[in-house]
């Protein structure tokens, strides 16, 4: 495993501000970014595995897009539908279901569609 240098943190830290997600980790996630990338300032590179690993997870947090979040989620919709419409036959008899499942225009109109119903109304 490699190690995280403060060039590395710093411009992802900055791409997450960029793109509105650092405000989207909570007060601990952010203070325990930028004390890393103090660290990392100092000593060079951060090579802990389990630090790295934490801020890995991090780091995902802040690339993420709406894009990919809107994939992310549809993927998931997608594998709970396939799974109730096998067991139920419905791929039998609406065999055209199977290509709008994979169309990438379908799976961002899901993704959208479930990120923003409200909470209440979700299943």
């Amino acid at each position: 495993m490699f190690g995280l240098s403060y060039g590395v943190l710093s411009s992802h830290r900055l791409k997450g501000m960029r793109n509105g997600n650092w405000r989207l980790l909570d007060r601990t996630q952010r203070g325990f970014y930028r004390a890393c990338v103090a660290y990392a300032k100092l000593r060079g590179a951060i090579v802990n595995p389990k630090l790295v690993r934490l801020l890995r997870a991090l780091i995902e947090q802040l690339k993420s897009t709406y894009g990919s979040r809107t994939l992310e989620v549809a993927e998931i919709e997608v594998s709970r539908m396939a799974s109730v419409y096998l067991k139920a036959g419905v791929f039998n008899w609406v065999p055209q279901l199977c290509r709008w499942l994979q169309e990438e225009t379908y799976l961002v109109w899901l993704g959208l569609m479930k990120l923003n119903t409200p909470a209440l109304f979700q299943s």
